[in-house]
């Protein structure tokens, strides 16, 4: 499997690439990591347990143990090494946020996504992301076993492409999978929610042409973006953009859907959690997707 949960996420520890890298450390414990994804690099990975101060030996035998959920996972590194600081937190997300690849490593992803020479993408984090999503769709969307009705959407609100638009990618991802008859019944495909919004309020597209389109076409992300530039033309929808994302990166959830989600994790609300609605969306994806893996393997 490729692992979709990106480096720009992260759980109520505030540490981005963190739950990427329990997702692919428990995706190979359970002999599903796509080979061409080590477990754990020399890059982030390792950069982000160093941050921390844990020990990666320690940490990826315990994974493997223990097979923790992501929750349980966090709890397991407060117990190690106590809770990051507000400042470790920040640098590490702007380094995240800001980094950008050499440029044999950009040649590379270029060549997989089918850029022309000099497309001018350089950001590591929108690569990365396109990379994943065009191996995802090629691999696994293609060549899914024995997981109809079960796939959870693991393209977060907070990840973006080239157009830089929030949610954009997770909405795709999801009705590609619908239609594939792949998506986990908890999902809707293109319903309301920020789904509709980022389609027709932020970038003023027609709710019903676009996901005939995803439907029909089943495009890949690139595809996609393309074909939502051109609908967009000449329109300025920068200054929506940049509030939308402001939007989806702060908003928080009301109690009543904080109750359904900590209802969903099987844990009491007491405020342990952030009431920040991405990470508790993030956080109930992330532990339905561990039930799944676990079930199956």
């Amino acid at each position: 499997m490729i692992p979709l949960v990106s480096s720009l996420c992260y759980g109520p520890l505030g540490m981005c690439q963190l739950p990427r890298t329990w997702w692919k450390v428990s995706l190979h414990a359970a002999g599903v990591l796509d080979s061409q994804y080590p477990e754990a690099t020399e890059g982030l990975d390792s950069m982000v347990l160093a941050r921390l101060g844990l020990d990666k030996a320690l940490t990826l035998a315990h994974i493997h143990e223990q097979r923790p959920d992501y929750l349980s996972f966090e709890a397991w590194v407060v117990d190690q090494v106590g809770v990051p600081d507000a400042a470790v937190r920040e640098a590490w997300s702007t380094f995240i946020a800001e980094r950008t690849h050499k440029q044999n490593k950009i040649d590379d992803i270029h060549a997989t996504l089918g850029f022309a020479p000099n497309a001018g993408v350089v950001s590591a984090v929108i690569l990365n992301h396109l990379e994943d999503w065009h191996l995802w769709y090629e691999r696994d969307l293609a060549s899914a076993d024995g997981t109809q009705g079960q796939t959870v959407p693991l393209v977060s609100s907070l990840d973006y492409g080239s157009l830089g638009v929030c949610q954009l990618p997770r909405t795709w991802h999801k009705v590609l999978l619908e239609a594939a008859g792949l998506l986990h019944e908890e999902y809707p495909g293109l319903g309301g929610g920020l789904d509709k919004r980022v389609i027709v309020d932020v970038l003023g597209l027609d709710r019903d042409q676009v996901n005939q389109y995803l439907t029909s076409a089943r495009p890949s992300y690139v595809q996609f973006e393309a074909w939502v530039s051109e609908r967009i033309g000449s329109g300025d929808v920068a200054a929506s953009v940049a509030q939308w994302n402001n939007f989806v990166r702060t908003r928080e959830h009301h109690a009543q859907k904080r109750a359904e989600i900590h209802h969903s994790l099987g844990r009491e609300d007491d405020g342990s959690l952030p009431t920040s609605a991405t990470v508790l969306n993030q956080v109930e994806d992330w532990h339905i997707a561990h039930g799944v893996l676990q079930a199956g393997r």
